[in-house]
Formats: structure tokens, sequence, C-alpha cells
């Protein structure tokens, strides 16, 4: 599992709340935390994975530098999914950036988007994806794609620390459902034979 986006939308506190523990360093800020490629081993239902945290897009790397990144490891040791976290920002979305990595990237290995920062939205948190505005605009799901940004599958989240959950009632259960989906997800593409490495690199 490889977990991909810019710098400061919150990729290491993906990483965590995937893990179910403080794997990742993380900051408060917009500061870029993870500064090379780093594997984490994690298991969740009963499944063991390899989560990937990759340096932020716009951080300490060059963009081509960072894709580098990931088609070494689809070459080195196989990608089963694409984690794309992104928050809820227009400025953490880059269209141009993911048509660059399924480019190098093979066709069946799927790109998942996640939206963080999530838990103060009213009603539930998929809301932000599919809720039509009054005004008649596109849902932000529909928006994300006219700008290209086409996803296998998709989830909206929280990735609030436990630390900061632990007397909120409302973020904690929010946290928990977070997890959660992004489990379902994960085991739903990484069931079955993992991919070899290379097996279609382009």
């Amino acid at each position: 599992v490889v977990v991909f986006g810019r710098t400061g939308a919150g990729i290491s506190s993906l990483v965590n709340l995937i893990a179910g523990s403080t794997v990742a360093q993380c900051h408060a800020d917009t500061r870029p935390c993870t500064q090379k490629v780093t594997g984490h081993h994690a298991s969740f239902a009963g499944k063991q994975v390899c989560i990937y945290d990759i340096p932020g897009f716009g951080g300490v790397s060059t963009e081509s530098e960072t894709i580098e990144s990931i088609r070494s490891l689809e070459r080195e040791r196989g990608i089963d999914v694409l984690v794309y976290c992104m928050r809820k920002a227009r400025q953490t979305m880059m269209p141009d950036t993911l048509r660059e990595i399924r480019r190098v990237v093979p066709s069946e290995v799927p790109i998942v988007a996640v939206v963080t920062e999530l838990e103060r939205i009213e009603g539930r948190m998929e809301s932000w994806w599919t809720t039509q505005p009054e005004d008649g605009r596109l849902t932000n799901g529909q928006a994300l794609e006219q700008r290209g940004m086409s996803f296998d599958e998709h989830a909206c989240v929280t990735t609030l620390p436990l630390e900061d959950v632990a007397h909120h009632d409302t973020f904690r259960e929010r946290r928990q459902e977070s997890q959660e989906v992004i489990h379902s997800i994960l085991l739903g593409r990484c069931r079955g034979v993992k991919r070899k490495p290379g097996s279609s690199v382009r």
C-alpha cells in the first residue's frame, strides 16, 4: 500500500490511522513529516500489509523524484494499491501529478482517494463527496472527475490521532468509522495473490 499526496495533506496521519498505531512521525502544522520513502508493517483483520509513506509533493523532493520513488516501489516490490491523500482544500489536489502517476504505474493498480480533515463536517463525512450544493453546482466528487481526477474508490475521513479524540465522543466515533472504511477498502483491494514486482511496469 503506497500513500502519497501533497506536503501538509496529512499523509503520515493517514498512515498511522491505517496502521492502528503511531508508526509515522507527524507535525501539527504543514511542515513535511516524511523525508524519505518509509515502509511500515501493519496487520488488521488478519491481513499483513506494508504501508509506504512517501515524501509529500512540494516538499523535500522534486516532483520527478517523488514519482520515481513510486515507480521504483512498483519495480522492486509491486504495488497492490495507491492511496491518494488529500485535504478538502483545493490546493492539496494535483490533477497533473495524478495523471503522471497513472502514466508510470500499471493500469491494473487501483488508486483510492482519501479526503481527510472532515471531522467537523455536518452530517456524514461521505456527504463531502456526494452532496450537491443548493445552487446546483457539481458535487465535490463530480468536480474532481471533471478535473480529470477519477478514482477506483474513495473514502471521506478524519485522521485525528487517538489522543485528540479521547474526550470527544463524536470525533472518536468518526475516527473509528474512518479506520473501518479504509481497512475495508484495502482488504478488498489487497485480497488474493500479491502483485509481483514490476509485473507490467511502463
